[in-house]
């Protein structure tokens, strides 16, 4: 979107990659100020958007359905909510929902269409709040702190409340693929770059118990025909590359031990 070159680190000892430097908080919302970005548009004006609320509306049944078998009913906390589309499916089907968003565009229409408590920030969430579900869908490649994060949601989950988090893995084939085009990367809104190690490294680190890693099928061909479109292509090729490339990986991921181009993490967390 801004042309810009970013560059992504590696650190020395845990190999961890994350962009660096980095947009301080300050300069980082302009980043986000984008008819494309569209979880906080929610707009259908072209064929890309067309697709991705397809897939959405699909995924929505998906999560609820998931989360379900897990806790049926209770507190749910999303962060990063975007414009509220599945916290406001969650409510009707019965949770008690409060969202996390940031971005003020995005926040204002979530309250406005959802009916529901939306707060700029996790600190202005009581330590006493007590929720028995905390989603991050995508959200957790953005956080500037990865363990403050992690600390916050653990002091405001019930015990033994579930976590499920979804994230891009930069060890899937498509992402190897595509190398620094993949678009899955997102530099600079996309702070960090996880596997699979990374993530259970801070589930150990802070309290949490990993119970499930899940496959996220629909994410393959729609990054891929996302970095198609990057590369140039028009929105019919893209679409079909992206569909080849974006099966490919997935057929490889169901294979072998290769992670699917974004996994779902659940997690539960452990008493002190």
């Amino acid at each position: 979107m801004s042309q810009e070159t970013f560059t992504i680190a590696e650190c020395p000892d845990c190999k961890a990659w994350f962009t660096n430097p980095r947009p301080d908080q300050n300069s980082i919302g302009s980043y986000y100020r984008s008819n494309s970005y569209i979880s906080h548009t929610n707009a259908s004006a072209t064929f890309q958007d067309k697709l991705y609320q397809v897939v959405r509306r699909r995924a929505l049944e998906a999560k609820r359905k998931l989360i379900s078998r897990y806790r049926p009913n209770g507190r749910l906390l999303d962060v990063g909510c975007g414009t509220g589309q599945f916290i406001g499916h969650m409510k009707a089907h019965g949770y008690l929902v409060t969202g996390v968003e940031p971005d003020t565009g995005a926040r204002g229409q979530a309250i406005a269409d959802q009916a529901a408590e939306v707060l700029p920030n996790l600190d202005q969430i009581p330590s006493a709040e007590q929720f028995h579900v905390v989603t991050m869908w995508h959200v957790l490649e953005h956080v500037p702190d990865l363990r403050r994060t992690l600390k916050k949601l653990y002091s405001v989950m019930a015990d033994r409340g579930f976590l499920f988090i979804a994230v891009p893995d930069r060890e899937s084939w498509d992402a190897t693929h595509y190398g620094s085009d993949w678009a899955a990367l997102d530099v600079p809104r996309h702070l960090n770059h996880l596997r699979r190690s990374d993530m259970n490294r801070l589930f150990q680190e802070h309290g949490f118990a990993l119970k499930a890693v899940r496959p996220m099928w629909f994410d393959a061909p729609y990054i891929s025909m996302l970095t198609e479109q990057h590369r140039g292509a028009g929105p019919i090729t893209a679409l079909l590359k992206g569909t080849l490339v974006g099966a490919w990986s997935n057929l490889l991921a169901l294979a072998s031990d290769r992670p699917t181009s974004s996994s779902l993490y659940i997690a539960q967390k452990q008493e002190p």
